[in-house]
């Protein structure tokens, strides 16, 4: 009969059902791990050279960064003994104060994790630095003015480390921009490796699973109706 056949071991097999979850969970899960990916501006693949003053430098977000002034991406190993090196390329700024500030913003508010900050030269000491975010309209936002002494460390390649990571608080969310600028002595300073957004491992949605676990029940019981009719 057409009202057996519906329920039907044959036409609902729990198997099918359960793979099926299994198979959205997959696909849920591959996406939030994309989602979760960092978003890291680490000048890599940037044409090595000076850059006019207001040169505005496009990444992948889109993220945007701006000298005021005069600067140059460079090569640590390359510039030495004059420069600061991590071992990779980076955003040197020449410029004095203002003048010599390295602007991040985006198309969308930001959330500003971290970023690599270095002495513009070696022999020039500990730098101090004005951090100024810029909060969204409406967001949630509530950074405050960051002054940050450098470390004074900028021997350029080999000895200790040239560069080191600040890492903002949870305030710094929800920002139009943030503007860091050198402000004793006024030399510049270099910056790499701006996180935007930290990354962090995906959380498993539950969804899936129980999709899969209402399917196969729903088999089951389909199953168990059609023994009842027979």
């Amino acid at each position: 009969m057409s009202g057996n056949a519906l329920h039907s071991p044959k036409s609902c097999r729990p198997l099918v059902a359960l793979r099926m979850g299994v198979m959205t969970l997959s696909v849920v899960g591959a996406a939030l791990a994309t989602a979760a990916h960092a978003a890291n501006v680490d000048y890599e693949g940037e044409p090595l050279g000076p850059l006019l003053p207001t040169t505005q430098l496009v990444f992948e977000g889109p993220l945007y960064v701006q000298a005021n002034g005069e600067s140059e991406i460079v090569d640590g190993g390359a510039c030495a003994p004059n420069c600061p090196d991590n071992g990779t390329t980076y955003h040197l700024s020449h410029g004095q104060g203002f003048g010599g500030a390295l602007t991040i913003s985006g198309d969308e508010p930001i959330d500003l994790f971290s970023i690599d900050v270095a002495e513009p030269a070696p022999g020039v000491g500990s730098i101090l630095l004005l951090i100024q975010p810029v909060p969204a309209a409406g967001g949630e936002g509530a950074g405050e003015l960051l002054f940050f002494d450098t470390d004074g460390i900028a021997d350029g390649p080999g000895g200790q480390p040239d560069f080191e990571t600040l890492v903002f608080p949870d305030t710094w969310r929800d920002l139009d921009a943030v503007v860091i600028v050198s402000a004793a002595p006024y030399l510049g300073l270099g910056l790499d490796n701006i996180i935007v957004e930290p990354e962090t491992p995906p959380v498993p949605s539950l969804a899936p699973i129980s999709l899969g676990a209402l399917a196969l029940a729903l088999c089951v019981s389909a199953v168990w109706v059609s023994r009842i009719g027979d």
